[in-house]
């Protein structure tokens, strides 16, 4: 088992050849100072060489998924919950490792790091709008195991047999954006506003100037008294996407701001 370990934390969130739950991971420095993430570093990486150690005890890769699975869930203790987080927590890859608790999206970037690092053909996927680990075995049979709670279901597919639904396939980079845009929408739920700016400023330099993402920055620019900034985002919306049906809003957010800064002066 080989890790990447970079002293400068910019350079992991901007590195491609890292792998989304460790990028995860690092994101957390972003809107928690004090985050230790080393830690979460460390308890990767012995879940890691547990699970390669259960593994190597059976010949039959069926069996040997079931088990680190089954550790997972029942040894290590990962799980939902039904207590009241804040979302934003249970969100954060950061906090499932080191509490072991979490929602799909964290328990699926865990569970799906683990297995792919220790030689299973692993990836997340989207069933149905829902976060799902699948492992294959071949083209035409593999597993999904639902992350919150475990539950695996065994697919065989005949060969040359069209799906109507086929799962939709999330790669390294867009495991990681998605998990920014969740963790941005949960800190907004929670009125955090200076760390969904942290999200969306990551965001940002992973996909360059999105007037949609540039709205959202402009929104909480202004939420945290950055009222020339956040004009700039939010007109910069206006001008590239002046047919959205909520452009109305942004106008008069854009009036407010220019009002205000009037008033002030």
């Amino acid at each position: 088992m080989s890790d990447v370990w970079l002293d400068d934390q910019f350079d992991l969130e901007h590195s491609y050849s890292v792998s989304a739950i460790k990028r995860c991971v690092a994101a957390q420095s972003q809107w928690q100072a004090q985050a230790k993430v080393q830690d979460a570093y460390d308890q990767l990486a012995q879940f890691t060489q547990e699970a390669v150690s259960i593994s190597q005890r059976f010949d039959d890769q069926h069996q040997a998924l079931n088990a680190v699975v089954d550790c997972f869930y029942t040894h290590w203790g990962f799980s939902g919950t039904q207590q009241d987080v804040p979302e934003f927590r249970l969100n954060s890859v950061y906090f499932t490792l080191l509490y072991r608790t979490g929602n799909s999206l964290a328990l699926g970037i865990v569970l799906h790091g683990i297995l792919s690092d220790i030689g299973f053909d692993a990836e997340l996927v989207l069933v149905d709008q829902a976060v799902m680990v699948q492992v294959n075995f071949s083209e035409q049979e593999h597993y999904l195991i639902e992350p919150a709670s475990g539950q695996q279901q065994w697919y065989l597919q005949p060969e040359n047999e069209e799906t109507d639904h086929s799962p939709e396939l999330l790669v390294e980079e867009e495991i990681y954006k998605l998990y920014l845009a969740h963790q941005k929408w949960a800190f907004i739920t929670a009125e955090r506003f200076g760390s969904a700016l942290a999200c969306a400023d990551l965001l940002l330099d992973l996909i360059g100037d999105d007037p949609y993402e540039r709205r959202d920055r402009g929104y909480l620019l202004n939420q945290i008294n950055r009222p020339e900034l956040a004009k700039e985002d939010l007109s910069f919306f206006v001008d590239e996407c002046p047919d959205d049906p909520g452009i109305e809003i942004v106008r008069h957010q854009i009036d407010e701001l220019e009002n205000n800064n009037n008033t002030l002066h």
